[in-house]
């Protein structure tokens, strides 16, 4: 399973690979967002994350597509639909950021507030180790 990119790159450690693709802002986000549910369209990711603009939600769209962590599906209907879903890296993914949610969640007491990656944190809250 490797998440390089065409071109050839000088890797420092594994880590530097998976960093050139979630450092991005709104990266994990996007993927928590389309992870919680199965399919979710263009529209809906965009109003979950309400300050993200247009241009930087399609590009990293493409992006996570081309690194295999999305699946990008369009249906041949007036209008066209669009829906994308987690593939099975990208549900891998999605899981181990949870640890990381866990952690700040213990640094957070007093402060929680319902947001989207509450979602993910709930449902998995059983599987991951407190």
């Amino acid at each position: 399973m490797s998440f390089k990119k065409e071109s050839i790159e000088t890797l420092v450690c594994p880590l530097d690979e998976i960093m050139n693709i979630i450092s991005k802002k709104w990266t994990l986000l996007i993927i928590n967002t389309i992870g919680n549910d199965e399919k979710v369209r263009y529209n809906e990711i965009m109003q979950q994350l309400k300050t993200i603009n247009s241009k930087t939600l399609s590009d990293r769209l493409k992006e996570l597509e081309k690194y295999g962590l999305i699946e990008r599906k369009a249906y041949m209907e007036i209008p066209p639909r669009v829906e994308y879903s987690l593939t099975e890296k990208g549900r891998t993914l999605r899981k181990s950021i949870l640890p990381l949610m866990e952690w700040i969640y213990n640094y957070r007491k007093g402060n929680q507030k319902r947001t989207p990656c509450d979602v993910a944190y709930i449902e998995a809250k059983g599987t991951v180790d407190t």
